[in-house]
Formats: structure tokens, sequence, C-alpha cells
């Protein structure tokens, strides 16, 4: 069954729904919407099926990319079908508003993560997987503390088949901001769609989940669900 999030930006929360441009094979269980409170949110932003490990310097060559991918993972191409492939109007609009973003994030202090994650996400719209690395970067340099570009980053990874490098960054997600089920429910997905073998991170990821959300209804249906596949 197909696993679809989208993350946006509406006033000052994020929210998870099971609809949008991103799709993998994987869980089965439906995942509860949430309200994730962030402190601020860029406005007309559109945040694909993205949420960006230390800070990344930008790849001058994709295959060879600066941020220590694990030693396992190999990226054959950073570019991909985006949502807006193929569509010369939507694409017209993705270049204008990152050309927006940019000028804002130009002079921005404060709000320079969430502005950076949105131009990441506009590159991902594109099918740009190099330019989104780039700006999801910059979104952990500027708020190393924010889980959100993280889990963007494990999105990413994931969708360029460097699942072990995707683990890593779902999983710090869920290390900065262990309040937010969202990055837990993403983590546990990601397993169990692509690491079901892997006991030990599993089993480490659900009694994480649990101490910090405590033990809800979804992550129980995940369990089950991982216990039988």
């Amino acid at each position: 069954m197909n696993r679809t999030r989208v993350l946006f930006g509406v006033g000052v929360v994020l929210v998870l729904v099971v609809s949008g441009v991103w799709q993998f094979s994987g869980s089965t269980a439906v995942a509860p919407i949430e309200e994730v409170s962030t402190s601020t949110v860029a406005s007309n932003t559109q945040a694909p099926s993205s949420i960006t490990e230390t800070p990344i310097t930008p790849p001058s060559r994709p295959v060879q990319a600066s941020f220590a991918l694990a030693k396992e993972d190999t990226i054959a191409s950073w570019d991909f079908k985006g949502a807006y492939t193929g569509n010369p109007e939507l694409v017209t609009k993705a270049q204008n508003e990152i050309n927006r973003l940019s000028g804002l994030l130009a002079t921005a202090t404060s709000s320079a993560m969430i502005l950076s994650v949105g131009v990441a996400n506009q590159y991902e719209l594109l099918g740009d997987g190099t330019k989104q690395y780039e700006y999801l970067g910059r979104a952990i340099q500027a708020s190393p503390e924010n889980g959100l570009p993280w889990h963007n980053l494990g999105v990413l990874m994931e969708r360029l088949d460097a699942l072990r490098t995707a683990r890593i960054a779902y999983e710090q997600a869920t290390l900065l901001q262990p309040q937010l089920a969202v990055y837990h429910y993403a983590y546990l997905e990601f397993l169990i769609a692509n690491m079901k073998d892997d006991t030990t991170n599993i089993e480490k990821a659900f009694t994480a989940a649990e101490k910090s959300i405590g033990k809800r209804q979804y992550l129980i249906d995940l369990r089950a669900e991982w216990e039988t596949s």
C-alpha cells in the first residue's frame, strides 16, 4: 500500500496529512493527523512530502556529495521526476517561488531555517535533488536544534535509495524533537517499510517513541503490522 505524506505550513502549525505528492510502498497502517507546533512558518511556502547530520556543505558533484553518506550508500543520480516536472506553467511557478523565498532568505535571521526548507521544497517539486539537498543543509545550519530539515533529508535520501543515510536522518529528527509524534511515526514507517529485519533499531525506535509520546494506538498498529510482515 502506498504511503503518502505532506507537511505544510498553516499559520503556526505543521499538519501531517495522508495525501499529496510523495509516494512509497510501505506502511499499511494510517497515521493519525497530527498538529505540530513550530516557532515559525513561512507563509505561502509549500512543503511537499518532505521534512534536512551536522552542518552540510552543498555538493559540487551530486554523486560525491560532501554530506557523509553511510558507507554502504551510493547515489546514482540526484535527479528525479518531481511533481512539477514536464509542466512549464508549474515549473515557472516553482522558480518564481524560489526567487521570492531566496530574496527573503538573503536578509533573514530567525526565519532562515523555514525559508531554506521552503526553497528545498520547491526544488523537490522540480525534481532537483542536488539543490534540495543544498537548502536542507542550509536549514540545518540555521537551526541545528530543529527536526524538520532532518526529517526532510530522510525523505530525500529514501527517495534516492540511500537507505542507511535516510535512517540516520529520520532518527535524528526524533532525537532533536522527541515530543513530536510525527517524527516517530515517520521513522518507524521507514524502518518497517525498508528494514523490517533490523530488529535492534526497530525495537529501539518503538521504545523511544513510547517513552516520548506514550503508547498511542498508532504505535500499537505499527508494531502489529511489523510483527505480521
